[in-house]
């Protein structure tokens, strides 16, 4: 395989943006106007503040949900490029469960402490705020159970911990889904396949189809959102495909204007609060933007932008970054009891420096621990001698290298 070094840095930048995202996504959710869109589905005020936020392309600076389907596709792609290098053997598949499990559970471990902590020194109260913010209560046994757990769903003690329900359930079934995927020589009809991809989760969210799933709570989510993995599972399989066919394009900024407008599509058609036809061909359109994106990453000329060292920086810090910044800005919107656009500006400005000092902190305490111990137990799982050039692919680490000491 030729050498793609850059190519893959530029995911670690894309996973960067993504998390800033998600923290301004969180943050604007504190202001009630805002969070009146998000959680109860309402509609913006023409011209409103929150309208050309969630209405018009400046939705592009908080694609908060977006930005976790962009994280989703990521670990696709990324823990399927070593099963396409490398044989699989019995001993392989049960170090790769040894690293991922440590390398996603020990830093989720330290969040859930982490956030707990904050909840008891400033004490969480629903009544105060946004909807978003009254989705906050009181710490119970049981949420800090689940939040731990993880795959029997989580609270809101943390609330970006929802989606490492589904990062551990994809991380479980990857082996399968790479199978699967093999047997049915996906890789022949690959566009087909992501557009299966797609259709499986679009269509998920019809009532009709919850009701007719067993546990819906957990299969339904899986239905939704495995599928997005998915995608990057496929792209993965056409990576040099995807950049022969990058090789032809002569101008890139409309793809990449195209591209951002597909992903947030669903924001721009107004669909209503119920999850209609209209709503499903959104999500599909969003996906393939999402998608979109991430090929972007890999072979537009924001692979370079997404190489800059504050980008690299955020991107290498990009999980703890996700995994603590809600619990700060709860904490200091409760504390300061702001909640207009005008003085939780103020403050949410204060808090974002905080974030990033602080998940500096979480990185060098916990996560990079974490990475460092899961690759000791995936060497002791294997017990035997590598060759010489690896794929160097580590969760969170989305660059191809020569490791002579094989790390993972």
């Amino acid at each position: 395989m030729r050498n793609t070094q850059h190519r893959y840095a530029s995911l670690d930048g894309l996973r960067g943006v993504a998390a800033l995202s998600v923290v301004l996504y969180h943050a604007l959710l504190v202001v009630p106007a805002v969070s009146v869109l998000y959680v109860e589905k309402a509609d913006a005020s023409p011209l409103s503040p929150e309208w050309w936020l969630f209405r018009t392309p400046l939705r592009l600076i908080m694609p908060g949900h977006e930005a976790v389907l962009i994280f989703f596709v990521l670990s696709g792609f990324v823990l399927t490029l070593p099963l396409l290098t490398h044989k699989q053997t019995v001993r392989s598949v049960l170090a790769y469960y040894g690293r991922r499990i440590l390398r996603l559970y020990i830093p989720v471990w330290g969040a859930v402490a982490f956030a707990l902590l904050l909840a008891v020194v400033i004490p969480r109260d629903p009544t105060m705020g946004s909807s978003w913010m009254a989705t906050h209560v009181p710490p119970t046994v049981s949420a800090v159970w689940h939040d731990l757990v993880l795959v029997l769903g989580t609270s809101n003690l943390d609330s970006p911990l929802w989606s490492l329900t589904w990062e551990v359930w994809f991380s479980l079934l990857l082996p399968v889904m790479f199978v699967l995927l093999k047997v049915a020589r996906v890789h022949d009809w690959w566009l087909g396949g992501i557009a299966l991809m797609i259709a499986l989760s679009a269509i998920s969210r019809f009532p009709a189809v919850l009701d007719a799933l067993p546990q819906a709570w957990l299969t339904g989510g899986m239905l939704q959102y495995l599928p997005v993995f998915g995608i990057g599972m496929i792209l993965a399989s056409r990576r040099d495909t995807i950049a022969e066919l990058a090789q032809r394009v002569r101008a890139w900024w409309p793809v990449v204007a195209a591209t951002l407008l597909l992903l947030i599509s669903p924001s721009l058609i107004p669909t209503g609060p119920t999850y209609t036809p209209v709503a499903a061909l959104l999500a599909a359109v969003s996906l393939v933007g999402v998608g979109g994106v991430v090929v972007l990453a890999l072979e537009s000329p924001l692979a370079k932008r997404l190489q800059s060292k504050p980008v690299q920086w955020a991107g290498t810090r990009s999980f703890s970054i996700y995994l603590i910044h809600e619990p700060i800005l709860v904490a200091a919107a409760l504390l300061t009891r702001a909640n207009g656009w005008l003085p939780w500006l103020f403050v949410a400005l204060a808090a974002i420096p905080v974030i990033l000092v602080a998940a500096e902190g979480f990185y060098r305490a916990v996560e990079r621990p974490s990475m460092l111990l899961s690759q000791r137990v995936g060497r002791a799982i294997n017990a035997k001698k590598t060759p010489s050039t690896t794929l160097g692919v580590v969760e969170g680490e989305t660059s191809v290298r020569a490791n002579p000491s094989a790390a993972r």
